[in-house]
Protein backbone atom coordinates (compact mmCIF):
# COMPACT_ATOMS: atom_id res chain seq x y z
CA UNK A 1 0.00 0.00 0.00
CA UNK A 2 1.72 3.16 -1.18
CA UNK A 3 -0.38 5.86 0.42
CA UNK A 4 1.85 8.63 1.65
CA UNK A 5 1.01 11.26 4.21
CA UNK A 6 1.24 14.85 3.07
CA UNK A 7 4.65 16.22 3.96
CA UNK A 8 5.07 18.85 6.61
CA UNK A 9 7.29 21.87 6.13
CA UNK A 10 8.73 21.71 9.64
CA UNK A 11 10.48 18.87 11.43
CA UNK A 12 7.80 17.62 13.88
CA UNK A 13 10.46 16.37 16.30
CA UNK A 14 11.45 20.02 16.84
CA UNK A 15 8.20 21.88 16.20
CA UNK A 16 5.69 19.83 18.23
CA UNK A 17 7.61 19.64 21.55
CA UNK A 18 8.38 23.37 21.26
CA UNK A 19 4.72 24.19 20.70
CA UNK A 20 3.56 22.00 23.60
CA UNK A 21 6.11 23.54 25.93
CA UNK A 22 5.10 27.10 25.10
CA UNK A 23 1.38 26.37 25.34
CA UNK A 24 1.92 24.78 28.75
CA UNK A 25 3.96 27.82 29.88
CA UNK A 26 1.18 30.11 28.72
CA UNK A 27 -1.42 28.07 30.65
CA UNK A 28 0.67 28.26 33.80
CA UNK A 29 1.15 32.01 33.54
CA UNK A 30 -2.53 32.59 32.79
CA UNK A 31 -1.81 35.85 30.99
CA UNK A 32 -0.64 37.22 27.66
CA UNK A 33 2.82 37.93 29.06
CA UNK A 34 5.41 35.64 27.60
CA UNK A 35 3.06 34.80 24.72
CA UNK A 36 4.10 31.64 22.87
CA UNK A 37 3.81 33.58 19.63
CA UNK A 38 7.07 35.38 20.44
CA UNK A 39 9.96 34.15 18.39
CA UNK A 40 7.85 31.89 16.17
CA UNK A 41 7.52 32.05 12.43
CA UNK A 42 4.14 33.34 11.16
CA UNK A 43 2.99 29.83 10.27
CA UNK A 44 3.84 28.67 13.76
CA UNK A 45 2.39 31.71 15.47
CA UNK A 46 -0.99 31.20 13.81
CA UNK A 47 -1.13 27.74 15.34
CA UNK A 48 -0.01 28.76 18.84
CA UNK A 49 -2.37 29.39 21.76
CA UNK A 50 -2.45 31.18 25.08
CA UNK A 51 -4.75 30.40 28.00
CA UNK A 52 -6.37 33.44 29.58
CA UNK A 53 -6.89 32.91 33.29
CA UNK A 54 -9.91 34.42 35.01
CA UNK A 55 -11.87 33.66 38.15
CA UNK A 56 -14.35 30.83 37.72
CA UNK A 57 -16.99 29.36 39.97
CA UNK A 58 -18.08 25.77 40.36
CA UNK A 59 -20.75 26.10 37.69
CA UNK A 60 -18.32 27.16 35.01
CA UNK A 61 -18.49 23.87 33.14
CA UNK A 62 -22.19 24.17 32.72
CA UNK A 63 -22.17 27.90 31.98
CA UNK A 64 -19.03 28.21 29.91
CA UNK A 65 -20.94 27.23 26.77
CA UNK A 66 -19.83 25.06 23.89
CA UNK A 67 -16.69 27.10 23.23
CA UNK A 68 -14.98 26.88 26.62
CA UNK A 69 -14.04 24.45 29.37
CA UNK A 70 -13.06 24.94 32.99
CA UNK A 71 -10.11 22.97 34.22
CA UNK A 72 -7.75 23.02 37.17
CA UNK A 73 -4.83 25.41 36.88
CA UNK A 74 -2.58 23.18 38.93
CA UNK A 75 -2.37 19.67 40.33
CA UNK A 76 -5.50 18.15 41.81
CA UNK A 77 -6.07 19.24 45.37
CA UNK A 78 -4.38 22.64 45.05
CA UNK A 79 -6.63 25.11 46.82
CA UNK A 80 -7.10 28.82 46.36
CA UNK A 81 -7.66 31.51 48.94
CA UNK A 82 -11.30 30.49 49.34
CA UNK A 83 -10.38 26.89 50.09
CA UNK A 84 -11.62 25.74 46.68
CA UNK A 85 -9.62 24.40 43.74
CA UNK A 86 -7.97 26.96 41.50
CA UNK A 87 -9.28 26.92 37.94
CA UNK A 88 -9.08 28.71 34.63
CA UNK A 89 -11.60 28.98 31.81
CA UNK A 90 -10.13 27.85 28.51
CA UNK A 91 -11.37 28.28 24.95
CA UNK A 92 -12.24 24.80 23.65
CA UNK A 93 -10.37 25.52 20.40
CA UNK A 94 -7.14 25.95 22.37
CA UNK A 95 -7.66 22.61 24.08
CA UNK A 96 -8.33 21.01 20.69
CA UNK A 97 -5.10 22.48 19.39
CA UNK A 98 -3.11 20.89 22.20
CA UNK A 99 -4.84 17.54 21.54
CA UNK A 100 -4.02 17.76 17.83
CA UNK A 101 -0.37 18.50 18.64
CA UNK A 102 -0.24 15.55 21.03
CA UNK A 103 -1.69 13.40 18.27
CA UNK A 104 1.03 14.54 15.88
CA UNK A 105 3.60 13.86 18.60
CA UNK A 106 2.33 10.28 18.91
CA UNK A 107 2.58 9.83 15.12
CA UNK A 108 6.15 11.16 15.26
CA UNK A 109 6.96 8.83 18.14
CA UNK A 110 5.60 5.90 16.07
CA UNK A 111 7.84 6.93 13.17
CA UNK A 112 10.83 7.00 15.53
CA UNK A 113 9.91 3.53 16.83
CA UNK A 114 9.75 2.28 13.24
CA UNK A 115 13.14 3.77 12.46
CA UNK A 116 14.77 2.23 15.55
CA UNK A 117 13.24 -1.15 14.70
CA UNK A 118 14.66 -0.98 11.18
CA UNK A 119 18.11 -0.16 12.58
CA UNK A 120 18.22 -3.58 14.25
CA UNK A 121 21.90 -4.12 15.03
CA UNK A 122 22.68 -0.42 14.61
CA UNK A 123 20.72 0.66 17.68
CA UNK A 124 22.30 1.11 21.10
CA UNK A 125 20.91 0.39 24.60
CA UNK A 126 20.87 4.13 25.29
CA UNK A 127 18.80 4.76 22.16
CA UNK A 128 16.39 1.97 23.05
CA UNK A 129 15.95 3.37 26.56
CA UNK A 130 15.35 6.85 25.18
CA UNK A 131 12.71 5.64 22.75
CA UNK A 132 11.02 3.65 25.50
CA UNK A 133 10.99 6.70 27.77
CA UNK A 134 9.59 8.87 24.96
CA UNK A 135 6.82 6.33 24.38
CA UNK A 136 5.86 6.31 28.06
CA UNK A 137 5.95 10.10 28.38
CA UNK A 138 3.94 10.56 25.18
CA UNK A 139 1.24 8.22 26.51
CA UNK A 140 1.11 9.98 29.88
CA UNK A 141 0.96 13.36 28.15
CA UNK A 142 -1.87 12.14 25.94
CA UNK A 143 -3.86 10.84 28.93
CA UNK A 144 -3.34 14.08 30.85
CA UNK A 145 -4.40 16.26 27.93
CA UNK A 146 -7.43 14.11 27.11
CA UNK A 147 -8.61 14.38 30.72
CA UNK A 148 -8.94 18.14 30.22
CA UNK A 149 -11.72 17.55 27.68
CA UNK A 150 -13.64 15.16 29.92
CA UNK A 151 -16.88 16.59 31.32
CA UNK A 152 -19.62 14.89 33.40
CA UNK A 153 -22.76 13.54 31.71
CA UNK A 154 -24.74 15.80 34.03
CA UNK A 155 -24.12 18.47 31.42
CA UNK A 156 -26.29 16.40 29.06
CA UNK A 157 -28.86 15.00 31.49
CA UNK A 158 -29.65 18.41 32.98
CA UNK A 159 -31.34 19.40 29.73
CA UNK A 160 -34.04 16.75 29.89
CA UNK A 161 -36.22 17.22 33.03
CA UNK A 162 -37.96 20.32 31.66
CA UNK A 163 -38.18 18.79 28.20
CA UNK A 164 -39.79 15.59 29.49
CA UNK A 165 -42.30 17.56 31.54
CA UNK A 166 -43.24 19.72 28.54
CA UNK A 167 -43.53 16.78 26.13
CA UNK A 168 -45.59 14.73 28.59
CA UNK A 169 -48.05 17.60 28.97
CA UNK A 170 -48.16 18.08 25.23
CA UNK A 171 -48.98 14.44 24.49
CA UNK A 172 -51.34 14.12 27.45
CA UNK A 173 -49.22 11.62 29.37
CA UNK A 174 -47.90 11.33 32.90
CA UNK A 175 -44.16 10.62 32.78
CA UNK A 176 -41.43 10.84 35.38
CA UNK A 177 -37.75 11.02 34.45
CA UNK A 178 -34.97 9.22 36.35
CA UNK A 179 -31.25 9.55 35.64
CA UNK A 180 -28.25 7.52 36.72
CA UNK A 181 -24.56 8.07 36.01
CA UNK A 182 -24.44 11.87 36.03
CA UNK A 183 -20.82 11.82 37.18
CA UNK A 184 -19.72 9.60 34.29
CA UNK A 185 -17.15 11.57 32.31
CA UNK A 186 -17.11 11.78 28.53
CA UNK A 187 -15.24 13.75 25.89
CA UNK A 188 -16.59 17.26 25.38
CA UNK A 189 -16.74 16.63 21.63
CA UNK A 190 -19.11 13.71 22.19
CA UNK A 191 -21.34 15.79 24.47
CA UNK A 192 -21.86 18.39 21.77
CA UNK A 193 -22.94 15.74 19.25
CA UNK A 194 -24.90 13.26 21.38
CA UNK A 195 -27.54 15.71 22.61
CA UNK A 196 -29.59 15.66 19.40
CA UNK A 197 -29.80 11.83 19.12
CA UNK A 198 -30.72 11.56 22.80
CA UNK A 199 -33.36 14.26 22.43
CA UNK A 200 -35.01 12.38 19.59
CA UNK A 201 -34.92 9.08 21.48
CA UNK A 202 -36.52 10.69 24.53
CA UNK A 203 -39.25 12.29 22.42
CA UNK A 204 -39.87 9.00 20.64
CA UNK A 205 -40.24 7.15 23.95
CA UNK A 206 -42.78 9.66 25.26
CA UNK A 207 -44.73 9.99 22.02
CA UNK A 208 -44.76 6.40 20.77
CA UNK A 209 -43.50 4.25 23.64
CA UNK A 210 -45.20 5.19 26.92
CA UNK A 211 -48.98 4.77 26.90
CA UNK A 212 -51.54 7.23 28.21
CA UNK A 213 -52.50 7.03 31.88
CA UNK A 214 -55.84 5.36 31.03
CA UNK A 215 -54.18 2.72 28.83
CA UNK A 216 -51.57 1.97 31.46
CA UNK A 217 -54.19 1.62 34.17
CA UNK A 218 -56.24 -0.72 31.97
CA UNK A 219 -53.14 -2.83 31.42
CA UNK A 220 -52.40 -3.12 35.13
CA UNK A 221 -49.53 -0.64 35.11
CA UNK A 222 -49.00 2.45 37.27
CA UNK A 223 -50.65 5.51 35.73
CA UNK A 224 -47.31 7.29 35.69
CA UNK A 225 -44.85 6.16 33.03
CA UNK A 226 -41.15 5.86 33.81
CA UNK A 227 -38.30 7.08 31.60
CA UNK A 228 -34.73 6.27 32.61
CA UNK A 229 -31.51 7.82 31.28
CA UNK A 230 -28.29 6.11 32.32
CA UNK A 231 -24.61 6.49 31.46
CA UNK A 232 -21.65 4.34 32.46
CA UNK A 233 -18.13 3.57 31.35
CA UNK A 234 -17.18 0.10 30.22
CA UNK A 235 -13.52 -0.23 29.35
CA UNK A 236 -12.70 2.52 26.88
CA UNK A 237 -16.33 2.99 25.87
CA UNK A 238 -19.30 4.87 27.27
CA UNK A 239 -22.75 3.29 27.24
CA UNK A 240 -25.82 5.56 27.28
CA UNK A 241 -29.27 4.01 27.63
CA UNK A 242 -32.77 5.39 27.12
CA UNK A 243 -35.25 3.03 28.78
CA UNK A 244 -39.02 3.31 29.06
CA UNK A 245 -41.68 1.06 30.60
CA UNK A 246 -44.13 1.57 27.75
CA UNK A 247 -45.89 -0.80 25.36
CA UNK A 248 -42.68 -2.05 23.74
CA UNK A 249 -42.21 -2.91 20.06
CA UNK A 250 -44.40 -5.30 18.08
CA UNK A 251 -42.43 -7.72 15.91
CA UNK A 252 -45.42 -8.41 13.66
CA UNK A 253 -46.21 -4.72 13.10
CA UNK A 254 -42.59 -3.87 12.32
CA UNK A 255 -42.27 -6.67 9.76
CA UNK A 256 -45.58 -5.73 8.17
CA UNK A 257 -44.56 -2.09 7.97
CA UNK A 258 -41.19 -3.03 6.47
CA UNK A 259 -42.87 -5.14 3.77
CA UNK A 260 -45.25 -2.29 2.95
CA UNK A 261 -42.17 -0.10 2.41
CA UNK A 262 -40.70 -2.65 0.01
CA UNK A 263 -37.90 -3.66 2.38
CA UNK A 264 -36.34 -7.10 2.16
CA UNK A 265 -37.24 -8.79 5.45
CA UNK A 266 -37.80 -12.36 6.59
CA UNK A 267 -39.73 -14.04 9.38
CA UNK A 268 -36.49 -15.81 10.32
CA UNK A 269 -34.86 -12.53 11.37
CA UNK A 270 -33.85 -12.34 15.03
CA UNK A 271 -35.70 -9.99 17.35
CA UNK A 272 -32.65 -7.74 17.54
CA UNK A 273 -32.55 -7.39 13.76
CA UNK A 274 -36.29 -6.62 13.66
CA UNK A 275 -35.98 -3.93 16.36
CA UNK A 276 -33.19 -2.24 14.38
CA UNK A 277 -35.60 -1.76 11.46
CA UNK A 278 -36.87 1.38 13.18
CA UNK A 279 -33.58 3.06 12.25
CA UNK A 280 -34.10 2.46 8.52
CA UNK A 281 -34.52 5.50 6.31
CA UNK A 282 -38.15 6.57 5.98
CA UNK A 283 -39.34 3.90 8.41
CA UNK A 284 -41.95 4.65 11.07
CA UNK A 285 -44.03 2.29 13.17
CA UNK A 286 -46.57 4.98 13.98
CA UNK A 287 -49.86 5.06 12.12
CA UNK A 288 -49.61 8.85 11.87
CA UNK A 289 -46.64 11.15 12.20
CA UNK A 290 -46.86 13.78 14.90
CA UNK A 291 -45.42 17.23 14.29
CA UNK A 292 -42.46 16.20 16.46
CA UNK A 293 -41.72 13.33 14.08
CA UNK A 294 -42.30 14.63 10.60
CA UNK A 295 -40.50 13.31 7.56
CA UNK A 296 -37.59 15.69 8.06
CA UNK A 297 -36.52 14.00 11.28
CA UNK A 298 -36.33 10.23 11.68
CA UNK A 299 -34.64 7.52 13.65
CA UNK A 300 -32.28 7.02 10.71
CA UNK A 301 -30.78 10.41 11.62
CA UNK A 302 -30.10 9.09 15.12
CA UNK A 303 -28.29 6.08 13.69
CA UNK A 304 -26.27 8.18 11.28
CA UNK A 305 -25.19 10.63 13.99
CA UNK A 306 -24.13 7.83 16.33
CA UNK A 307 -22.17 6.07 13.57
CA UNK A 308 -20.44 9.33 12.71
CA UNK A 309 -19.16 9.37 16.29
CA UNK A 310 -17.70 5.88 15.87
CA UNK A 311 -20.49 4.24 17.87
CA UNK A 312 -23.42 1.95 17.25
CA UNK A 313 -26.94 1.27 18.52
CA UNK A 314 -28.63 -1.68 20.16
CA UNK A 315 -32.33 -2.13 20.91
CA UNK A 316 -34.05 -4.56 23.24
CA UNK A 317 -37.79 -4.68 23.77
CA UNK A 318 -40.46 -6.76 25.45
CA UNK A 319 -44.11 -6.31 24.43
CA UNK A 320 -46.00 -4.64 27.24
CA UNK A 321 -42.85 -4.12 29.32
CA UNK A 322 -40.97 -1.41 27.48
CA UNK A 323 -38.00 -0.66 25.21
CA UNK A 324 -34.34 0.07 25.87
CA UNK A 325 -32.15 1.81 23.29
CA UNK A 326 -28.45 1.54 24.01
CA UNK A 327 -25.81 3.83 22.49
CA UNK A 328 -22.20 2.64 22.65
CA UNK A 329 -19.55 5.28 21.99
CA UNK A 330 -15.77 5.60 22.38
CA UNK A 331 -14.64 7.73 25.32
CA UNK A 332 -12.65 9.97 23.01
CA UNK A 333 -12.62 10.66 19.29
CA UNK A 334 -8.96 11.62 18.98
CA UNK A 335 -6.79 8.60 19.84
CA UNK A 336 -7.47 4.87 19.62
CA UNK A 337 -5.83 1.75 21.00
CA UNK A 338 -5.68 -0.51 17.98
CA UNK A 339 -4.51 -3.90 16.81
CA UNK A 340 -2.76 -3.78 13.45
CA UNK A 341 -3.56 -6.68 11.11
CA UNK A 342 -2.60 -7.42 7.53
CA UNK A 343 -4.71 -8.85 4.73
CA UNK A 344 -3.32 -9.26 1.22
CA UNK A 345 -0.49 -6.80 1.82
CA UNK A 346 -2.79 -4.09 3.19
CA UNK A 347 -2.61 -3.02 6.83
CA UNK A 348 -5.80 -2.37 8.80
CA UNK A 349 -6.51 -1.30 12.37
CA UNK A 350 -9.00 -3.09 14.60
CA UNK A 351 -10.20 -1.20 17.70
CA UNK A 352 -8.61 -3.09 20.57
CA UNK A 353 -11.80 -2.81 22.64
CA UNK A 354 -13.61 -4.97 20.08
CA UNK A 355 -10.98 -7.76 20.06
CA UNK A 356 -11.77 -10.66 22.37
CA UNK A 357 -9.51 -13.52 21.31
CA UNK A 358 -6.96 -14.64 18.72
CA UNK A 359 -6.53 -18.19 17.50
CA UNK A 360 -5.23 -20.31 14.65
CA UNK A 361 -8.24 -22.15 13.19
CA UNK A 362 -8.07 -25.76 12.12
CA UNK A 363 -9.77 -26.94 8.94
CA UNK A 364 -12.03 -29.24 10.96
CA UNK A 365 -13.40 -26.31 12.98
CA UNK A 366 -14.90 -24.60 9.92
CA UNK A 367 -18.45 -25.52 8.92
CA UNK A 368 -19.81 -24.39 5.55
CA UNK A 369 -23.37 -23.16 5.23
CA UNK A 370 -25.50 -22.33 2.22
CA UNK A 371 -23.77 -20.07 -0.27
CA UNK A 372 -20.39 -18.74 0.83
CA UNK A 373 -21.28 -18.48 4.52
CA UNK A 374 -19.21 -20.32 7.12
CA UNK A 375 -19.11 -20.82 10.88
CA UNK A 376 -16.14 -21.40 13.16
CA UNK A 377 -16.55 -23.68 16.16
CA UNK A 378 -14.93 -22.18 19.25
CA UNK A 379 -15.45 -24.19 22.45
CA UNK A 380 -18.97 -25.41 21.57
CA UNK A 381 -19.92 -21.98 20.23
CA UNK A 382 -20.47 -21.39 16.52
CA UNK A 383 -19.44 -17.96 15.26
CA UNK A 384 -19.99 -16.43 11.79
CA UNK A 385 -16.80 -15.99 9.75
CA UNK A 386 -15.93 -12.92 7.67
CA UNK A 387 -12.76 -12.66 5.56
CA UNK A 388 -11.35 -9.15 5.74
CA UNK A 389 -9.82 -9.39 2.25
CA UNK A 390 -13.21 -10.32 0.75
CA UNK A 391 -15.13 -7.61 2.62
CA UNK A 392 -12.59 -4.93 1.67
CA UNK A 393 -11.91 -6.16 -1.87
CA UNK A 394 -8.21 -6.96 -1.32
CA UNK A 395 -6.43 -9.35 -3.68
CA UNK A 396 -3.42 -11.52 -2.93
CA UNK A 397 -4.62 -12.71 0.49
CA UNK A 398 -4.28 -16.20 1.87
CA UNK A 399 -7.19 -18.36 0.83
CA UNK A 400 -6.79 -21.30 3.19
CA UNK A 401 -8.60 -20.89 6.49
CA UNK A 402 -5.94 -22.90 8.31
CA UNK A 403 -3.31 -20.45 7.01
CA UNK A 404 -5.17 -17.42 8.39
CA UNK A 405 -5.44 -15.87 11.83
CA UNK A 406 -8.93 -15.82 13.37
CA UNK A 407 -9.67 -12.66 15.34
CA UNK A 408 -12.78 -13.02 17.49
CA UNK A 409 -14.40 -9.62 17.80
CA UNK A 410 -17.47 -8.37 19.63
CA UNK A 411 -19.82 -5.61 18.59
CA UNK A 412 -22.43 -5.05 21.27
CA UNK A 413 -23.98 -8.48 21.87
CA UNK A 414 -22.70 -9.88 18.55
CA UNK A 415 -19.59 -12.06 18.39
CA UNK A 416 -18.04 -13.15 15.12
CA UNK A 417 -14.72 -14.01 13.49
CA UNK A 418 -12.54 -11.91 11.20
CA UNK A 419 -9.97 -13.79 9.13
CA UNK A 420 -6.67 -11.95 8.49
CA UNK A 421 -3.31 -13.02 7.07
CA UNK A 422 -1.16 -11.94 9.99
CA UNK A 423 -0.93 -9.80 13.09
CA UNK A 424 1.36 -6.78 12.99
CA UNK A 425 1.06 -5.67 16.61
CA UNK A 426 -0.70 -3.39 19.04
CA UNK A 427 -0.34 0.37 18.67
CA UNK A 428 -1.91 3.63 19.79
CA UNK A 429 -3.10 5.45 16.68
CA UNK A 430 -4.38 8.95 15.98
CA UNK A 431 -7.86 8.91 14.44
CA UNK A 432 -8.24 10.89 11.22
CA UNK A 433 -11.66 11.56 9.73
CA UNK A 434 -11.83 9.78 6.39
CA UNK A 435 -14.97 11.39 4.99
CA UNK A 436 -13.64 14.95 5.37
CA UNK A 437 -10.39 13.97 3.58
CA UNK A 438 -11.86 11.57 1.01
CA UNK A 439 -15.29 9.95 1.19
CA UNK A 440 -17.20 7.29 3.09
CA UNK A 441 -15.72 3.80 2.62
CA UNK A 442 -17.92 0.87 3.55
CA UNK A 443 -16.65 -1.13 6.49
CA UNK A 444 -14.28 1.67 7.54
CA UNK A 445 -14.89 4.13 10.38
CA UNK A 446 -11.76 6.31 10.06
CA UNK A 447 -8.09 6.24 9.07
CA UNK A 448 -4.70 6.76 10.66
CA UNK A 449 -1.08 7.42 9.72
CA UNK A 450 1.35 4.64 10.60
CA UNK A 451 4.94 5.00 11.72
CA UNK A 452 6.24 4.47 8.17
CA UNK A 453 4.04 7.27 6.84
CA UNK A 454 1.46 5.02 5.20
CA UNK A 455 -2.28 5.37 5.74
CA UNK A 456 -4.17 2.50 7.36
CA UNK A 457 -7.94 2.13 7.51
CA UNK A 458 -9.61 1.69 10.91
CA UNK A 459 -12.23 -1.02 10.44
CA UNK A 460 -15.82 -0.53 11.58
CA UNK A 461 -16.43 -3.79 13.43
CA UNK A 462 -20.19 -3.27 13.69
CA UNK A 463 -20.47 -2.77 9.93
CA UNK A 464 -18.40 -5.87 9.20
CA UNK A 465 -20.91 -8.12 10.98
CA UNK A 466 -22.49 -10.72 8.67
CA UNK A 467 -25.86 -8.96 8.94
CA UNK A 468 -24.24 -6.06 7.03
CA UNK A 469 -22.17 -8.21 4.67
CA UNK A 470 -24.50 -7.68 1.72
CA UNK A 471 -24.09 -3.93 2.08
CA UNK A 472 -20.30 -4.23 2.01
CA UNK A 473 -20.18 -5.58 -1.53
CA UNK A 474 -20.12 -2.82 -4.14
CA UNK A 475 -22.28 -3.45 -7.18
CA UNK A 476 -19.37 -2.91 -9.59
CA UNK A 477 -16.99 -5.17 -7.69
CA UNK A 478 -14.73 -5.18 -4.67
CA UNK A 479 -11.57 -4.05 -6.41
CA UNK A 480 -13.01 -0.66 -7.29
CA UNK A 481 -13.20 0.20 -3.59
CA UNK A 482 -9.68 -1.11 -2.94
CA UNK A 483 -8.12 0.97 -5.74
CA UNK A 484 -9.99 4.09 -4.65
CA UNK A 485 -8.58 3.74 -1.13
CA UNK A 486 -5.09 4.26 -2.53
CA UNK A 487 -5.93 7.83 -3.50
CA UNK A 488 -6.27 8.96 0.12
CA UNK A 489 -3.89 11.58 1.51
CA UNK A 490 -4.63 12.58 5.09
CA UNK A 491 -3.87 16.05 6.35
Amino acid sequence: MEIQDSSQEMDPMIYIPKMLQQIAMSAAEGSDEGSPDAGLEPAQASASASLDAEPADQSAIGSAGPESLETGAGPAGVSGENGGEQSIRVDINKVDQIINLVGELIITQSMLDQTVTELKQGSTPALDRGVSLLQRNARELQEAVMSIRMVPMEQVFSRFPDMVQALAARFGKDVTLHTDGKTTEVDKGLVDHIIDPLTHLVRNSIDHGIESAAEREAGGKPRQGRLLLTARQQGGSIIIEVEDDGAGLSREKLLARARSKGMQVSDSMSDEEVWLLIFSTGFSSAEEDSDEFGRAVGMDIVKRNVQNLGGYLEVSSRPGRGTTTRILLPLTLAILEGMLVRAGGETFVLPLLAVRELLQPAAGDIYSLSGDDAMLKVREEYLPVISVHESMGISGARRGVQDSIAVIVESGSKRFVLLVDELVGQQQVVVKNLESNYRKVRGVSAATILGDGRVAMILDVAELHPSHSACLKPAVGHHQQSIAMREVALA
